[in-house]
């Protein structure tokens, strides 16, 4: 699948996050109402000890479908996100944005995506929001080199992933398994 500009997918967004510094440290805002008009049930976190810790590509099958606001709150990212909304234009093609502490962006990614990343500094910290409960019943996660969706990841010495993670199907597989997507 191609990849495209994060500005080529209808409902993918891009903020900058502001950083008030001061003597003692900073003050930033994960989220404001202002960002976008999701109602939000559940927010969440994760730590990467390793650079090259790879997570996803996750998602969760309609009506359990997520949007997500995803900030690095320490570290740094490449973020990926691939199309699986059927009328879309940029339907099966994929996304990436660089987030990372010294700049910080928030992503928004609406539902009807499949999501993950790949750490690109060591003791990684990744704040989610979450429009949807999550619900291990309705998620699905795509191998992370899945040749359909030809994700170029960042050469890494060495890539860690989750058993979870390492035990994704192919985009084909959640095809022919009649898996929402």
């Amino acid at each position: 699948m191609p990849r495209l500009s994060e500005l080529e997918f209808s409902g993918i967004k891009i903020f900058d996050r502001e950083i008030f510094k001061s003597d003692i440290g900073f003050f930033s805002n994960l989220y404001t109402s202002t960002l976008v008009n999701d109602q939000f049930t559940q927010d969440s976190i994760s730590f990467s000890a390793e650079k090259g810790t790879v997570r996803g590509l996750h998602f969760q099958s309609p009506p359990y479908s997520q949007s997500k606001l995803i900030n690095v709150i320490q570290g740094a990212i490449v973020d990926f996100f691939v199309d699986l909304r059927p009328d879309s234009s940029s339907f099966l093609s994929y996304g990436k944005v660089i987030l990372d502490q010294s700049d910080p962006k928030i992503l928004y990614i609406p539902r009807g995506f499949a999501h993950g990343f790949v750490t690109i500094q060591a003791n990684t910290i990744v704040s989610y929001k979450l429009d949807n409960e999550y619900n291990p019943l309705k998620e699905n996660t795509i191998i992370w080199n899945d040749p359909l969706v030809g994700i170029k990841w960042p050469a890494m010495n060495q890539y860690f992933h989750s058993t979870k993670d390492l035990s994704g199907k192919s985009l084909s597989e959640i095809i022919e398994n009649n898996l929402h997507i």
